[in-house]
């Protein structure tokens, strides 16, 4: 069953993004990833995440060339190799992956729906 684990937000600047975050949450990041992908294949730093509840926020710096300022991306745990094939069977494109990533936590894909909205599919090694 899939499950929303993270959400990721592309900042300009990490650690200016992670003060002001941590003002507004009024708590400070994460120990973990939180389910995210770190690191992640278009981004230059990060991930810094803040656990909330069962889905966790998840900071990158924005590479410029693949992901910008206000860019998200939806988390979603599934099966990475049968979601990566229902995006592209549903019209939508697989950018990044299937593979696994380099810390070898858990596959990865990246890919957008025709709508324009981007999924990061993760599977926990072992799963």
């Amino acid at each position: 069953m899939p499950r929303f684990r993270f959400i990721s937000l592309f900042v300009p600047n990490l650690a200016e993004a992670t003060s002001r975050y941590a003002s507004l949450l009024q708590m400070a990041p994460s120990e973990g990833t939180g389910g995210a992908p770190s690191p992640h294949p278009f981004a230059t730093k990060g991930p810094v995440v803040f656990q909330l509840g069962d889905l966790a926020l998840a900071l990158y710096e924005c590479d410029g060339h693949t992901t910008h300022p206000g860019d998200v991306g939806l988390g979603l745990e599934s099966n990475v190799e049968q979601t990566a094939v229902r995006l592209s069977q549903q019209g939508g494109v697989v950018f990044w992956g299937p593979a696994t990533t380099t810390s070898s936590e858990f596959g990865l894909a990246i890919g957008m729906m025709p709508d324009r909205h981007f999924f990061e599919i993760v599977e926990p090694s072992g799963d």
